[in-house]
């Protein structure tokens, strides 16, 4: 076995244990520093050192104490990173849950006071749509879909020709179309889907 892959048990009394923490602590806080941030690294550090005292009876080094020490503590630092990224992404994970579940009480299909807000704010741009016809056809649109007449109805009451009741109620349906566009996908996609 040459000398390289000999393994020296590790002995170490308080005195010597205080001497290699004070010469090895920088420089292994200073290579921590190359993978995590300074509080990190001056904590992983303390945990290597911590490690080998209560483990020192235990311990059995293959190269230098030095490049052991290196050694755990580049493990550490990547043991460190991976459990913030897993404790990054289930941090992710939990705010998306929370944020859904607080959407949910916004829902119209889950929320009765979201829903009457929803429908009287449709319902006064419809009326507000209405309201911004010409008068005639106002009056001719009100009647087939308000009052539910039949088109001959509308055309004897208002004393005009069934063809002049539909071209009132297509320019209607046209403008609120126009109008109503926007608020009415909402609707339809909040309702309907």
């Amino acid at each position: 076995m040459s000398e390289g892959n000999k393994i020296h048990p590790f002995k170490i009394d308080l005195a010597a244990f205080t001497c290699l923490f004070r010469d090895h602590y920088p420089n292994l806080s200073a290579y921590a520093c190359l993978f995590v941030d300074e509080e990190a690294a001056e904590d992983i550090v303390q945990e290597v050192f911590v490690y080998v005292w209560e483990n020192k009876e235990n311990i059995s080094i293959h190269t230098s104490i030095k490049a052991y020490l290196f050694k755990a503590t580049y493990t550490r630092c990547l043991n460190y990173i991976n459990r913030q990224k897993m404790l990054s992404i289930n941090h992710r994970h939990i705010e998306n849950d929370l944020r859904a579940y607080q959407l949910s009480f916004f829902d119209p299909d889950k929320n009765e006071t979201i829903r009457k807000l929803y429908m009287d704010d449709l319902r006064n741009e419809i009326d507000r749509a209405i309201e911004s016809l010409p008068q005639k056809c106002r009056e001719v649109f009100t009647l087939s879909y308000i009052k539910d007449m039949p088109n001959k109805e509308i055309s004897q009451l208002l004393e005009i020709s069934e063809s002049t009741v539909e071209k009132h109620i297509n320019h209607a349906l046209k403008v609120l179309r126009q109008l109503l566009h926007a608020k009415l996908t909402l609707f339809f996609l909040a309702f309907l889907i």
